[in-house]
């Protein structure tokens, strides 16, 4: 039977799903006293039932089930709901289930009887990253998308050629990350810049390499040259460097060939959210080492790429940055200030501070620090240049 909750809509909504009515009642109590508003089935289909009509922020379901089980439950409820966060429960834990879980895109996999405060946590958790991900969802599907043009060069000695020359010519720039209340500086992003006019544009010089595979051997020539610039890099400030989700796995960061890891105290490593899902397990494999090592750990990007939860749930960042694209117009945008309010206050509550990338004016910056955003980059502070500047406030 499906029971809806009375609880202030306003509430973080929670489906809970078991065929044992006592788990059902314990869980929902439990879960109401914190301040959620749970609705409740004693099988899969009920629970599909209410998904075709209802919207929660996480679902809590048993894994062995009457009619569905938990892992056949959420292959079918993504056909309602792409977004909503799924914990799946289970007192008889198999690996072939852990696995499908895992395939389908099981936030987490807990073992009963689960601890009370563990519970109530992973479920907050959950929650505030189904937020993250609606909200990122609705910002992809407004902002207008724009594509590179494509590269005039299609042999692949002549492209070689072209490269060659573009590695020899590049530098590093630099752009302070600034916060704003205190007016000071966090550290400065590293960016890539090269002569070769055909690569004005650094995200073309990217993908001219990785056509020829040489995406390692440009990685490899800009984390040396931003190794042979650290040395200045002021006391206690960060660096921010781009890198690939591959690149940890390829010895560029960790390893006796990798140029950063002596500084990896000082570095933020940033992974744009653009890149592929698989690309973000990729380095998730890795992440624990890299943060071993010193490095610290960025999304780029935040609320652009398909990447839907992976980037938070893999790599629990320290730091995201907001593209330019999602608050352009926050300073005089109402429903855009919500949505860049929203953003803010999620990822506050999941421990990531949040840098507003590409800050042009000072009407946009103090919309942004009213809205509670202190940590912004921009042109309004600061121009990349070849030192490490001294931005203006």
């Amino acid at each position: 039977m499906v029971t809806p909750s009375a609880a202030v809509p306003t509430a973080r909504r929670v489906l809970v799903i078991d065929d044992e009515t006592a788990v059902v009642r314990v869980v929902g109590l439990l879960l109401e006293r914190n301040g959620f508003s749970v609705d409740t089935a004693s099988s899969a289909l009920e629970g599909l039932e209410l998904l075709k009509t209802r919207r929660y922020h996480v679902v809590l379901s048993d894994i062995i089930m009457p009619e569905l089980s938990g892992v056949e439950f959420l292959r079918e409820m993504r056909r309602y709901d792409m977004d909503v966060p799924v914990i799946l429960m289970t007192a008889g834990p198999t690996l072939d289930s852990a696995i499908d879980a895992i395939a389908y895109g099981a936030q987490q996999y807990l073992l009963k009887p689960v601890e009370t405060d563990a519970l109530v946590q992973s479920v907050g958790r959950a929650a505030a990253l189904g937020e993250l991900a609606r909200l990122k969802r609705t910002a992809l599907a407004s902002t207008a998308k724009t594509s590179l043009e494509p590269l005039p060069v299609g042999d692949r000695a002549t492209l070689a050629t072209i490269l060659t020359r573009a590695f020899d010519s590049l530098t590093v720039v630099f752009q302070p990350i600034v916060s704003v209340q205190n007016r000071t500086v966090l550290g400065y992003e590293a960016l890539m810049r090269c002569d070769e006019g055909l690569f004005a544009n650094p995200s073309l010089l990217l993908a001219a390499s990785e056509r020829i595979g040489w995406r390692t051997t440009l990685a490899r020539t800009v984390f040396r040259r931003i190794g042979e610039s650290i040395t200045n890099l002021p006391e206690r400030k960060l660096l921010f460097v781009k890198i690939h989700p591959l690149d940890a796995q390829e010895g560029l960061i960790l390893g006796p060939e990798a140029p950063l890891e002596p500084v990896a105290g000082s570095v933020v490593l940033e992974v744009s959210e653009q890149c592929p899902p698989a690309q973000f397990l990729a380095l998730a494999h890795d992440a624990e080492r890299v943060r071993g090592a010193g490095y610290q750990l960025a999304i780029d990007d935040l609320g652009t790429g398909p990447s839907g939860l992976a980037a938070f749930t893999r790599l629990s960042p320290t730091y995201a940055k907001l593209g330019r694209s999602l608050f352009v117009g926050v300073d005089r945008d109402p429903t855009c200030a919500r949505g860049v309010k929203a953003m803010a206050a999620l990822c506050n509550e999941l421990n990531t501070q949040l840098i507003a990338d590409g800050v042009e004016t000072a009407a946009e910056r103090d919309a942004l620090a009213a809205i509670g955003i202190d940590l912004m980059q921009g042109n309004i502070f600061s121009k990349p240049t070849k030192d490490f500047d001294t931005p203006s406030f």
